[in-house]
C-alpha cells in the first residue's frame, strides 16, 4: 500500500470509529521540503500541533480552520453545520486537545497500514504533543535537515466543511543494522550517497514539427499524439539516457507511471553451451501408425436409423411394364443372345493417325 493511500484510509477510518463522521480525502500530495519550505507552506489561520516522535523527533500537523470547526462541532453538538467560520477567534489549547483523537488514531493506523513499507520506521511512533502558537514558534522547534510533507484535502459530512490537513514528519537517519546486516559488504560512503537526490524525467512522447510551426506554438494549442503514447512512456536519467519504460495511468487521483523494467537476459547454462558444439543425432523417423480397420469401428459408431415408412409396398409394383420397356430400348435385340463370344475389330493405329 502506498503512503498516500494509507493516510487516506487512516483518516477516514478514524473519523468513522470515533464519531461516525463521513470524512473523505480528495487528494494526497507527498513532498520533501526543508525547514523554510515547511514554514512557508503553513496557512495564517491554521491550527498548528506539535507531534512527539521516537528518540526526540519532532513533527508537525496543520489543520485548516474550517476542518477544525467541523471536528469541534461533531464532538459538541454531534453534527457538522455550515455556519460561517470565525477566522478572528483566538485558538486555544481546548481546540488542540479536541484534535488529538483524530491525529493519534490516524497516525497509528497509517503506520499499521505501512508495516511492510520502507517508510514504516519514518512514520511509526508519533503522537499529539502540544499546541504551537504560530508559524514562527514552529520554525524554532523544527530542527531536522529535511521533512516529508503529507498534504490532503479533507471533506467533512458530504461537503459541509472542506479544507487542507497537513502532516509534517522529519526524515530520521536509519538505525544501525537496517541498511545492511554485514558491514563488510557495504561501501564506506553508502549511507551518504543514498541521500543524494536522483532525478528521473518521464517522457510522454517525441514529436517532429517544422520550425515555423514550433515557433508559433502558444498555450492552449493542441498537439496530436500517437495512439500508443500512453503505453510507451520513457523514464530517463542523467543526460537523457533511458533507464526503463512504463505506462501512464492514475493512482489515488494522481498521475502515475507503471514501470516496465527491462527483463534481464538469462545466462546460458555451461552444459547447454557445451552441447551446442556436439553434433546432434538425427531425429528418429516417426513410427508408422498401426493400420486400423475402420469398418467395424464405423459400424459400431453409426446410430440406429429409424424404420422407413414408405407410402407403397412391393406388392403394388408391376414389373411387367419395366421388362417390356427394357426390351423396347434394346432395339429388337434378344437379351438372351450371348455377346461374350462375338469378335470385335478395332484399328487403333488408324484412329491415332487421324
Amino acid at each position: 500500500m502506498s503512503p498516500a493511500k494509507a493516510l487516506r484510509r487512516a483518516l477516514s477510518r478514524t473519523a468513522d470509529v470515533l464519531w461516525d463522521l463521513a470524512l473523505v480525502t480528495q487528494a494526497v500530495g507527498i513532498d520533501t521540503r526543508d525547514q523554510d519550505g515547511v514554514i512557508a507552506g503553513l496557512g495564517p489561520h491554521d491550527l498548528l500541533l506539535l507531534l512527539d516522535g521516537p528518540e526526540g523527533a519532532v513533527g508537525l500537523a496543520a489543520i485548516d480552520r474550517a476542518v477544525m470547526t467541523g471536528l469541534v462541532e461533531v464532538q459538541t453538538i454531534q453534527q457538522v453545520t455550515q455556519m460561517p467560520v470565525d477566522t478572528d477567534r483566538v485558538l486555544t489549547q481546548t481546540d488542540a486537545a479536541m484534535m488529538a483523537p483524530l491525529i493519534d488514531g490516524a497516525l497509528e493506523r497509517m503506520a499499521a497500514n505501512l508495516e511492510d513499507h520502507p517508510l514504516h520506521p519514518q512514520i511509526e511512533g508519533y503522537r499529539f504533543g502540544a499546541m504551537i502558537e504560530d508559524a514562527r514558534a514552529a520554525g524554532l522547534l523544527l530542527d531536522a535537515a529535511s521533512y516529508r510533507v503529507f498534504r490532503t484535502e479533507v471533506d467533512l459530512a458530504l461537503g459541509r466543511r472542506r479544507g487542507p490537513l497537513t502532516v509534517v514528519l522529519p526524515e530520521r537517519p536509519r538505525r544501525a543494522g537496517t541498511a545492511s546486516t554485514d558491514a563488510a559488504d557495504s561501501a564506506p560512503h553508502e549511507e551518504l550517497l543514498a541521500r543524494v537526490p536522483a532525478r528521473l524525467d518521464v517522457v510522454l512522447t517525441r514529436l517532429t514539427l517544422p520550425l515555423n510551426r514550433a515557433r508559433t506554438l502558444q498555450p492552449g494549442d493542441l498537439l496530436h499524439l500517437p495512439q500508443d503514447t500512453l503505453g510507451r512512456v520513457e523514464i530517463t536519467a542523467g543526460g537523457g539516457q533511458m533507464v526503463a519504460r512504463g505506462r501512464l495511468g492514475q493512482m489515488n487521483g494522481m498521475r502515475a507511471v507503471r514501470l516496465d523494467w527491462p527483463a534481464p537476459k538469462r545466462a546460458a547454462d555451461p552444459s547447454e553451451r557445451a552441447g551446442e558444439s556436439e553434433e546432434a543425432p538425427p531425429p528418429e523417423a516417426p513410427a508408422d501408425p498401426p493400420k486400423q480397420d475402420a469398418t467395424p469401428a464405423q459400424a459400431e459408431s453409426l446410430p440406429d436409423l429409424p424404420p422407413l415408412d414408405l407410402p407403397v409396398t412391393g406388392a403394388e409394383f408391376d414389373f411387367s411394364g419395366v421388362h417390356a420397356a427394357t426390351q423396347a430400348g434394346l432395339g429388337g435385340l434378344d437379351p438372351a443372345e450371348d455377346f461374350s463370344a462375338a469378335s470385335l475389330d478395332f484399328d487403333f493405329e488408324e484412329n491415332f493417325e487421324e
